[in-house]
C-alpha cells in the first residue's frame, strides 16, 4: 500500500491561537426512537477573522464525562473541524449530504444524527451579526 498516491485536500488554514467564538445550546433527541430521553449539549464555534466563517468546533458539555458518547461527539467535532480548515471544502454540499429522517416526535425530516445538527449549526450565523447589525457576504 505504500505506493498508492493520496490524493491531498487543501491547504489548511491554521487557525489563529485567539478568535471569536461563540457557545451554543442544542437539544437534541434521537428522531428515530420515541423512548430517548432528550439532552443537551453545548459545543462552541470559532470564527475567521471576518467572524462569520465557522473555523471549528468543539463539544464543551452534555453527556456523561468519560462515557463512550462524550468521546464520540467530541471525535465529530473534531473531525469536523480538520474538514473546515481545509480549503476546497464545500460546507452547504456536505450537510446536503448526510441523513435525514422523519422526527418520530414531531412528524417532519430532521437530521438523522448529530453530525447532521452540528452542521446545521455551523451554517448559522452567530448571534453577533443580527446584535450588531452586521450583514453576512
Amino acid at each position: 500500500m505504500k505506493d498508492q498516491k493520496q490524493t491531498p485536500i487543501g491547504e489548511r488554514q491554521a487557525p489563529p491561537s485567539r478568535r471569536l467564538s461563540e457557545t451554543r445550546k442544542i437539544a437534541w433527541q434521537p428522531p428515530s426512537n420515541p423512548d430517548a430521553p432528550e439532552t443537551t449539549i453545548f459545543v462552541t464555534i470559532g470564527y475567521q477573522g471576518d467572524g462569520l466563517t465557522p473555523l471549528d468546533i468543539f463539544y464543551d458539555s452534555g453527556y456523561r464525562s468519560g462515557s463512550d458518547l462524550e468521546a464520540l461527539v467530541s471525535d465529530i467535532c473534531i473531525i469536523l473541524s480538520v474538514f473546515l480548515q481545509h480549503s476546497g471544502v464545500d460546507l452547504t454540499a456536505f450537510a446536503k449530504s448526510v441523513s435525514s429522517v422523519t422526527d418520530l416526535h414531531k412528524n417532519d425530516e430532521v437530521k438523522g444524527s448529530l453530525v447532521g445538527v452540528f452542521l446545521e449549526e455551523l451554517q448559522k450565523p452567530p448571534l453577533w451579526v443580527e446584535r450588531l447589525g452586521c450583514k453576512q457576504s
